[in-house]
């Protein structure tokens, strides 16, 4: 853990505030990985010549945080249970229920809760989308469930990073700008694509730190699959493929041109993420480097779409 986890762990169970034990399950830092596809998809929506209708975006904003917190609160508790989550040697940031803080059921009655407050959301997208939005939602219910508790857990298995980059990432942007927009765009599939690697990325850190544990408790993630060189390998591939996804993004969403910019944005963002988040996952020998690694890499995906809109405004 890092330092802060560290002191966080370490602090008597009564010197927690309800607040912040609440806010610590549901992982705040890991929203950005639900916000930042229908950020994209907006900002798709927004360069793009299609109508688009605004008032339904911040539905789709609480739907998509809901369904995270959903996902973390339910992984929380079912890691708890399952014992792959032993409060005293945790690598990754503290859990509430392994840690005594909240009850196992609580935490499930939290996520129950958050995932009725999507499904509310969604009624409304439903109506305005039709049985595609009803599909994605269904999907994305079962998927948050189903990440981490099954017979097959999708957690423990070799596909967690196509999950996340289908569902994090193509559903995410290309079901919200069909929301705005009434369509479905080549663009939107391709930026969910790229928005989704990041996400994998996170991922991949995340199951770098735990591989030894998780091989012991009967996972079979990718990267026990292929091993830690390889998965280190991996990370790189897919932060620098997001990188190039700037010029394929921006040529799809004005075709017939290659934008400069677009190409210097690449250049520039390629050699950040070669010399930061790379660098660093390549270095991170322990596990508090490693879950450096983890937001930074979340940033990483912050820091692509300020990219993304630099190129917009200047194409």
């Amino acid at each position: 853990m890092s330092g802060t986890d560290v002191n966080m762990a370490a602090r008597p169970l009564n010197d927690y505030t309800w607040s912040s034990v609440w806010l610590m399950a549901m992982r705040p830092k890991t929203l950005l990985l639900s916000l930042s596809p229908v950020l994209l998809a907006g900002l798709i929506v927004f360069g793009s010549s299609h109508p688009a209708d605004w008032l339904v975006f911040p539905i789709i904003i609480l739907s998509s945080v809901c369904i995270q917190i959903a996902t973390n609160l339910w992984n929380d508790a079912t890691d708890a249970s399952t014992g792959l989550d032993k409060a005293s040697d945790r690598l990754g940031p503290p859990r509430v229920t392994s840690m005594g803080l909240l009850k196992a059921w609580q935490v499930r009655l939290a996520a129950f809760l958050f995932l009725l407050l999507a499904a509310l959301c969604g009624l409304y997208l439903v109506y305005i989308g039709g049985w595609p939005i009803l599909l994605i939602g269904i999907v994305g219910i079962l998927c948050a469930f189903g990440y981490s508790s099954g017979p097959y857990p999708i957690s423990g298995s070799p596909f967690g990073e196509v999950f996340v980059i289908c569902f994090f990432g193509i559903m995410a942007v290309m079901g919200s700008a069909y929301l705005l927009t009434g369509t479905w765009t080549e663009a939107s599939f391709w930026a969910g694509f790229y928005i989704g690697l990041p996400a994998a990325a996170v991922l991949v850190v995340n199951n770098y730190r735990d591989r030894v544990g998780d091989e012991q408790g009967g996972r079979r993630t990718l990267v026990i699959q292929i091993g830690p060189k390889a998965a280190k390998r991996l990370y790189a591939i897919l932060l620098l493929l997001c990188c190039a996804g700037l010029v394929h993004v921006n040529s799809l969403i004005n075709p017939g041109t290659l934008s400069l910019v677009s190409l210097v944005m690449a250049g520039l963002l390629m050699i950040y993420s070669l010399a930061m988040p790379i660098r660093k996952f390549f270095l991170a020998d322990t596990a508090p480097l490693q879950n450096k690694c983890l937001l930074g890499t979340s940033v990483f995906q912050l820091q692509w779409l300020v990219f993304f809109v630099i190129i917009m405004l200047a194409s």
